[in-house]
């Protein structure tokens, strides 16, 4: 069985965890599964996931080593974690989500607390960097969102832009939206503009200084989960 895992925590950002959960298991054409890392004896958030209608498993240890062992079983398909309680701050997210985006090789949606989940995805925002290697990341994910029939808009933060091949396809459901200026203030007010629901990000998985600006400021700033796909 394919699997979206939810991480959930005993915090605000666990109900807009499973409800992202649940809206990718489309995307992934997986179910969707709840996980939990105990903290104490009374932190289980065992009724949100009832109340879900999905299976709650729950382990204890270091939050962070549990939830990378948990995604290393091959039917997890991705990964969907809370970026931390607080929105905005001068952290991109909560320390535990920033080692775990970096440790886990698969797609990782990391949900802002209070976001607003739909059912389903209609709508969703691919920046592209130009570079064949974060292309090749998007390419799954691109072909999924058509075989569901979602909305997906392409922007691009550099000229000239490096295209998949789904760029060429004629597709009625892909729309090209360009804008000048720096990529990394860019994404997060077209997502606002065009109301996308999620926003897809390839990346390197590399948080060190002069590296993935694009993503720390899109993980500081976004009101819709961000889903990061890893970059070979």
């Amino acid at each position: 069985m394919t699997i979206v895992l939810a991480a959930v925590a005993a915090d605000v950002c666990a109900q807009p965890v499973l409800r992202t959960a649940i809206a990718l298991t489309e995307l992934f054409d997986a179910s969707a599964i709840a996980f939990h890392v105990r903290e104490n004896a009374t932190s289980s958030p065992q009724a949100l996931a009832t109340a879900a209608g999905i299976e709650l498993r729950e382990t204890a240890g270091d939050a962070t080593d549990q939830i990378v062992a948990a995604t290393r079983d091959p039917d997890v398909a991705a990964l969907v974690l809370g970026a931390r309680a607080v929105h905005g701050g001068p952290h991109p997210a909560g320390q535990t989500a920033l080692d775990v985006i970096t440790r886990v090789p698969k797609p990782v949606a990391v949900v802002p607390p209070h976001a607003h989940i739909p059912q389903q995805l209609a709508r969703i925002l691919m920046p592209l960097e130009g570079t064949s290697e974060s292309s090749l990341a998007l390419e799954n994910t691109v072909k999924l969102a058509h075989q569901h029939k979602l909305e997906i808009l392409v922007l691009h933060v550099h000229a000239p832009a490096t295209l998949p091949a789904f760029s060429n396809h004629e597709h009625e459901r892909v729309s090209l939206v360009h804008r000048l200026g720096v990529a990394a203030d860019d994404v997060v007010a077209v997502a606002r503009e065009t109301a996308a629901e999620l926003i897809v990000l390839a990346w390197s998985q590399d948080l060190s200084p002069g590296h993935a600006r694009i993503v720390s400021e899109t993980l500081a700033h976004s009101d819709v989960p961000v889903l990061l796909m890893p970059a070979a």
